[in-house]
């Protein structure tokens, strides 16, 4: 209700043009560039080009505000082509169940942070994969420090090395797909990779909502 109020008080406005109504206008979100296709690591698949400021911005307001409409409406403009390659998987893998793996976050950075965006993401994704399940399969066995502190593509290796764990077996005939909210080196979805696999997955993918690096 106060948000419906809030709403009606303060109307959203485009990021992009500040035309009144929307906070992210459909003139605007056909000139966001697509992501660049992820040539590794394993079955990637982005939206959105992450150099862009009106993506970068989005991706900002969900970490650090807990929600964002533009994040919103950027995955919902792209549900199709998700659904789209999530059904190209499940055909080459020969597979017909999925589940949605969020990143993982250590417990003393959701307690500091109070939500983890990328449960937030996966929970959008669901209408537009009305089959799909979440499991929070994936736990962070130690804290590590916030990826976009480190300066090379080694280093972020370094500092997420061996940082997930998934305690029970999981089905070698699912389709499991890791969830972020964004993909740079792709050091933190191989990660996920590595503990989905050491827990007996045979097939594993991965959805962000953005791929590139901020400039």
């Amino acid at each position: 209700m106060f948000d419906q109020i809030l709403s009606v008080l303060f109307p959203e406005r485009c990021r992009g043009c500040d035309k009144n109504g929307t906070a992210l206008c459909l003139d605007c979100s056909k000139i966001i560039p697509a992501a660049r296709p992820i040539i590794d690591p394993f079955q990637a698949f982005a939206l959105w080009d992450y150099q862009h400021p009106i993506v970068r911005q989005a991706i900002w307001e969900l970490k650090y505000h807990r929600k964002s409409p533009v994040a919103k409406i950027l995955l919902m403009a792209g549900a199709t082509a998700i659904a789209e390659h999530i059904n190209e998987l499940l055909r080459s893998s020969n597979t017909r169940n999925v589940i949605l793996v969020p990143i993982p976050q250590h417990y003393s950075k959701t307690f500091s942070r109070g939500f983890n965006q990328s449960e937030l993401i996966a929970k959008w994704l669901l209408p537009a994969m009305p089959a799909a399940v979440i499991q929070k399969a994936l736990q962070k066995t130690r804290a590590t420090d916030a990826q976009a502190r480190t300066h090379t593509r080694r280093e972020r290796q370094d500092n997420l090395s061996h940082s997930m764990a998934v305690i029970d077996r999981l089905d070698e005939n699912t389709l499991y797909i890791v969830v972020d909210d964004v993909i740079t080196t792709g050091s933190t979805v191989t990660e996920a990779g590595r503990a989905l696999r050491a827990a007996g997955a045979k097939h594993i993918a991965a959805i962000a909502l953005a791929h590139g690096y901020a400039r």
